[in-house]
């Protein structure tokens, strides 16, 4: 009998079928492994929630949402009824969880002041981000961004310092001049992008005085704690500069000293004094935006801590 054997041709199949065989289960590896890193990622970020998924979360835990702010409102206004004679408060707060928002004259306009260098440091990170400039790069200062109201930068004179190092002190000290140097490397469209990315008027291209609302303003903290304008690890960033500013004493105070705060304040003269940001409730995270005029800077700061302290022991029940 002869010897059957086998054809080259079905040999070359067999081969073929191993190497596709070997491919897909390479590419399924890497794939998950792919996945399982940009889970990993995201367990890193502490401050943003850039999926829409909740990482202030405890699953040993039942949450009581929250869905409504009812009986929080009258607690606020007999606080606002108490120092505001002839001023005006602006009062904004809204739950992450679920959206549910309370406001109280909260499409007021005030002068944001320094509160408007958030979206400032967001226009930098942008250009970072894009790779135009990078946070090493080291700038000028000049006698003319020299501002001796806040900060201390002015008095080091005519230096070079990096990016990074203007926009700590810029966030973190509120300092005047770091955040002129900053906007010298800025066009006005560089830092109106950031107000037609959240929907709002750019208070820097208006005619008339720069003048937010406290539910505007939120937006932008939105914009960060969600990472729709910046990538995912400049929003953490931002966000983290935030949470170490010298200025603890008005929302950060009204909670406790464990609760993490992302907030930026801003004082307009001796009018107005305003502050706004994230409160990072383990259970319920909000965000929350205190914005005053004439009523006296020491009546202001103790309005903004008792709102806060009653808005988180709120929250916190």
């Amino acid at each position: 009998m002869e010897e059957i054997t086998p054809k080259r041709s079905n040999k070359k199949e067999i081969i073929i079928f191993i190497l596709l065989v070997l491919s897909v289960s390479a590419n399924f590896f890497f794939l998950v492994k792919l996945n399982s890193n940009v889970v990993s990622n995201e367990e890193n970020f502490n401050l943003i929630v850039p999926s829409g998924k909740e990482i202030i979360i405890d699953s040993d835990m039942e949450t009581d949402w929250i869905i409504h702010y009812e009986g929080l409102k009258r607690l606020l206004e007999e606080e606002i009824g108490k120092y505001n004679g002839t001023g005006k408060v602006g009062f904004f707060i809204q739950d992450i969880k679920t959206g549910a928002w309370l406001g109280i004259n909260e499409k007021e306009e005030f002068a944001p002041a320094s509160l408007l260098k958030i979206p400032i440091m967001m226009s930098a990170l942008k250009k970072v981000e894009r790779g135009e400039i990078t946070l090493k790069d080291e700038v000028m200062i000049t006698k003319n961004d020299f501002d001796p109201l806040y900060g201390s930068l002015h008095r080091e004179g005519e230096i070079k310092i990096s990016i990074l190092q203007l926009l700590k002190k810029m966030i973190i000290s509120s300092d005047n001049t770091a955040k002129n140097a900053i906007v010298r490397q800025l066009s006005d469209t560089d830092i109106d992008s950031v107000f037609v990315h959240i929907g709002i008027k750019d208070p820097f291209l208006t005619n008339q005085e720069n003048v937010i609302s406290p539910r505007d303003y939120i937006r932008i903290f939105k914009s960060l704690y969600y990472s729709t304008y910046l990538s995912r690890d400049l929003s953490e960033f931002a966000l983290d500069l935030t949470t170490d500013t010298s200025e603890e004493s008005l929302i950060s105070k009204g909670v406790p000293s464990e609760i993490q705060v992302a907030h930026k304040f801003g004082v307009a003269g001796e009018e107005e004094l305003h502050d706004c940001g994230i409160v990072y409730h383990h259970k319920n995270p909000y965000f929350i935006c205190v914005m005053t005029k004439s009523l006296g800077f020491e009546k202001s700061k103790e309005l903004i801590v008792n709102l806060s302290k009653k808005v988180y022991d709120f929250v916190n029940v």
